[in-house]
């Protein structure tokens, strides 16, 4: 079809493993098919490890050419993708290890991933403009979260988590006993936490966008370090 580089119907046709056995036998122009095909998913992952869109972006181009150079050692033990994937996140951690970042916790320790590593790493700081906007926008998803809650949780979680009074304070306040002020606020906080816990995972699937500009940034930059020429419209791919 003119105006793009292969068709659906081509990508669709091809498996990874057809599009490997391609690569390994010459055809190197299909590498470009197994980047469009994998692209979103590792730069979301380098993205969800590196914190950076313009690192992540390097980190994926840079699996990508260690993934041609050692596709003969793929032997279809398990998904492609799944191949790629590991590649993603080696490299993708060897970058967080070379930068000597303290942020960032490995991903086979999560007994260290405790609230308060969780919020430092969510600590805003700076006059950036879209920093300064995602606060604001976490503030009114909280602040409705609260207006959600029960009355007689929503008073103890304001006088407690908000306005930080002791617990024999909010028990004088309210009239309450210490002990119905320690279960309502444990209360209170367990209902937000599922509340946004449920908001997460009804938008996960739309974090990190992957634009096709970038998709085609990326495929351009390997295609480039590996010196293969891009293919022309209207080829339909190659074939063995």
């Amino acid at each position: 079809m003119a105006g793009e580089t292969m068709s659906s119907l081509t990508q669709e046709a091809v498996s990874d493993r057809q599009a490997v056995d391609r690569v390994l036998q010459g055809d190197t122009g299909s590498f470009e098919l197994i980047m469009r095909r994998h692209n979103r998913r590792l730069y979301r992952i380098a993205r969800g490890i590196l914190r950076s869109e313009a690192e992540a972006e390097d980190a994926v181009q840079e699996s990508y050419v260690r993934a041609f150079e050692k596709l003969e050692d793929y032997r279809g033990n398990g998904p492609f993708s799944a191949w790629l994937a590991k590649i993603a996140v080696n490299e993708s951690l060897g970058r967080v290890r070379r930068a000597g970042s303290a942020k960032t916790l490995p991903l086979d320790d999560p007994e260290r991933t405790e609230e308060t590593n969780f919020m430092a790493g969510l600590t805003f700081t700076g006059p950036d403009p879209e920093q300064s906007a995602a606060r604001e926008e976490l503030r009114r998803v909280l602040e409705t979260a609260i207006d959600a809650l029960p009355e007689t949780y929503r008073l103890v979680f304001i006088l407690r988590g908000v306005e930080e009074m002791s617990i024999d304070e909010t028990a004088a306040c309210l009239e309450l006993e210490a002990g119905t002020v320690k279960t309502r606020y444990h209360r209170a906080r367990k209902i937000l936490q599922q509340h946004l816990a449920g908001m997460v995972e009804a938008t996960a699937a739309e974090a990190f966008p992957f634009a096709g500009e970038r998709c085609d940034r990326i495929v351009a930059g390997v295609l480039r370090r590996l010196g293969i020429e891009k293919q022309q419209a209207g080829r339909k791919g190659g074939s063995p």
